[in-house]
């Protein structure tokens, strides 16, 4: 069979891979589920800044340059970057050159040196677009880790940022145990007093010992937990623990968190969130890799020829074809296998934007909860405590026990720990709604700004 006859039959033969279209269209409703808290600031990539806690911005600065995430992501970056460097490359010729020399001895004849050069040249013909395609692949994926660059960054933003309030949280905690400690250490010294003066009977000496050895547990017990909330830091910051507990050591309480408006809608998700883009791009890609597997079942052409350095009348020329007759069906197999990644692919676009969409739902939820509870928790701190004055003032005049006394004291702890946690998750809800409208990211700031 000549190759005018072959080349069609091969070519036809290519076109009967059947194929599924990906479908990565996804239905969004208009709005959000819950109101978006009041306040008209917009969000930006530098809100922890206006947050104004100089301890958590230092920690902030300090984890861009040392997170292990951050610095793996910025290698990702120059990896891809790479990549289509390397794939782009056979869109151009190739040439080699090579030199060698030859010195050879044998009895009964001179010496002699003999020199050789050659360069040879290469170029194989996209004639079906493979190579672009693959490029145009390659360079979608590298954009890809450019934004996921940048979702690290958002993401480590955030998770240093809760942790900070974790701790500062933990440790206010801490300072109402030790409270409670110094407390209960008086009553036990106003008991003894009661008890040697015959006021009260000798098991209030018991409860009062009791109830000294359970705050120390539950301030020790708090202390090891602000510990290990530093420690949590320090790993993700990719940072001495030392050096985080030196920046810890300053400052004190929760920061005040600057509000936003989530002014935009679920469909916005589509252009300011780094993994909704980041899987956008992936998802091109995989329909490039399609192109690229077809383009395998058509034929090559390269173009190659060598000259002779040290002898230029010396050269030779021509062309390669390449068919692709028979291979068990592996290019065909191929096809349908990217094939399946693209439609693979198109479901984990679609799965990332409904999570993107189910994260903003969940931290405008329980933002508007925490803000509710807030100041339920003052309430609650504040008659508990009038309450307590009223049996404590009872106890000293011997109208109340020490259990009861008791009794209502861990009440108001327990009030003053509630209001503390509550300030903690409107705190936390904020980042988390933050992070999950993207962090201030879009695709306009990651144009103009790089990664």
């Amino acid at each position: 069979m000549r190759f005018t006859l072959l080349i069609p039959t091969v070519t036809l033969a290519a076109c009967s891979v059947a194929t599924i279209e990906p479908d990565a269209r996804v239905a969004l409703a208009e709005r959000y589920g819950t109101a978006a808290p009041e306040a008209s600031e917009t969000l930006d990539l530098e809100w922890w800044s206006q947050v104004g806690d100089p301890q958590l911005t230092r920690l902030l600065a300090k984890a861009r340059d040392s997170s292990p995430d951050l610095r793996t992501a910025a290698a990702n970056v120059l990896a891809a970057r790479a990549t289509v460097a390397q794939t782009g490359a056979d869109l151009y010729p190739g040439v080699t050159g090579e030199v060698s020399t030859t010195v050879s001895d044998g009895q009964g004849t001179a010496r002699s040196t003999s020199n050789t050069g050659l360069v040879d040249a290469s170029w194989e013909l996209d004639l079906f677009g493979r190579t672009r395609a693959a490029t145009g692949a390659d360079a979608l994926r590298a954009r890809s880790e450019e934004v996921s660059f940048a979702g690290a960054y958002v993401s480590l933003a955030a998770e240093i940022a809760d942790g900070y309030v974790r701790y500062r949280a933990c440790r206010m905690v801490e300072a109402v145990y030790r409270d409670a400690v110094s407390s209960q250490a008086q009553t036990l010294r106003s008991t003894e007093d009661l008890v040697a003066a015959g006021i009260s009977a000798a098991a209030d000496m018991s409860l009062a010992r009791a109830n000294v050895a359970s705050s120390r547990i539950s301030l020790e017990t708090q202390k090891a937990d602000c510990n290990v909330i530093a420690q949590t830091i320090a790993t993700a910051a990719g940072m001495p623990q030392s050096e985080v507990r030196s920046i810890l050591s300053s400052g004190g309480g929760l920061p005040t968190a600057r509000a936003f408006k989530v002014s935009s809608v679920p469909a916005d998700l589509l252009r300011q969130r780094p993994d909704v883009v980041a899987a956008e791009l992936d998802f091109s890609a995989t329909l490039l890799d399609v192109d690229v597997a077809k383009a395998d079942l058509y034929p090559s052409l390269t173009l190659g020829g060598t000259v002779t350095a040290t002898d230029p009348s010396s050269w030779s020329f021509g062309p390669a074809l390449s068919l692709p007759i028979f291979d068990g069906g592996r290019r065909r197999a191929a096809v349908r296998t990217a094939n399946a990644q693209a439609l693979a692919s198109a479901e984990s676009y679609r799965s990332t934007v409904f999570t993107a969409v189910g994260e903003v739902e969940e931290a405008l939820t329980r933002l508007s909860t925490a803000s509710k509870n807030l100041s339920n928790a003052a309430t609650l701190v504040s008659e508990y405590q009038a309450y307590f004055d009223a049996i404590d003032d009872d106890w000293e005049a011997g109208g109340a026990s020490l259990l009861d006394r008791e009794e209502a004291r861990r009440q108001v702890q327990s009030a003053m720990i509630t209001r503390i946690t509550q300030r903690e998750s409107l705190l936390r809800q904020r980042i988390a709604l933050y992070k999950a409208v993207g962090g201030g990211w879009s695709r306009r700031t990651q144009t103009t700004n790089g990664a």
